[in-house]
């Protein structure tokens, strides 16, 4: 979806001219490297989505229950590595208006188990504070960089357990019995 905003733009492509230079490494892995890549769309972290974990069992094959799919909320910190200030800003600039238009990931947009399961993915600015983005540089080891992080909720990972049911043969519609009427005091 980037590439193909950044492929449509005329002065975007003279920056940024194939889809190889996209990368999913962190930006300190290109900083050193000649032939690096110049937008960096880092996985920095993953957390379970809070909000989803109490969702119920879902159906399985056979009529078995899978458990409820692990849900989780996916951190990116996108980096345009372009030598000049101006291109990094507007490289930047151009990804958060193309998340920004399209903030959902669904149908063709998605590929491998997250294309058969028909989930919808969200990708959501996430405002971090600066404290933490230092953190996040320092672990990576290289100086701050113009970055922007993004969340992506919800990725479902199905889960591979099914536990088998048992079908319902009676039905028990008693709830009690009643109390003689002189015992209730009345």
């Amino acid at each position: 979806m980037i590439w193909g905003a950044i492929a449509a733009d005329p002065f975007l492509v003279t920056l940024i001219n194939n889809e190889s230079l996209i990368s999913l490494e962190s930006p300190a892995e290109h900083v050193d490297k000649a032939d690096s890549a110049l937008l960096s769309v880092y996985l920095y972290r993953i957390g379970e989505d809070q909000y989803m974990k109490n969702r119920g069992p879902v159906e399985g094959a056979g009529g078995r229950l899978r458990r409820t799919p692990l849900s989780l909320d996916l951190s990116y910190l996108i980096t345009p590595l372009l030598a000049d200030a101006a291109d990094r800003q507007i490289v930047l600039g151009k990804v958060m208006q193309v998340l920004y238009d399209r903030p959902t990931l669904e149908g063709p947009d998605l590929v491998g188990s997250l294309a058969r399961f028909g989930d919808v993915l969200r990708i959501i600015p996430n405002p971090v504070p600066l404290s933490e983005i230092a953190l996040i540089w320092q672990a990576l080891g290289i100086p701050y960089m113009l970055c922007a992080s993004y969340v992506m909720r919800v990725a479902l990972l199905q889960s591979t357990e099914d536990k088998a049911l048992a079908r319902v043969v009676s039905v028990d519609r008693s709830y009690g019995s009643r109390l003689p009427a002189s015992v209730g005091g009345g």
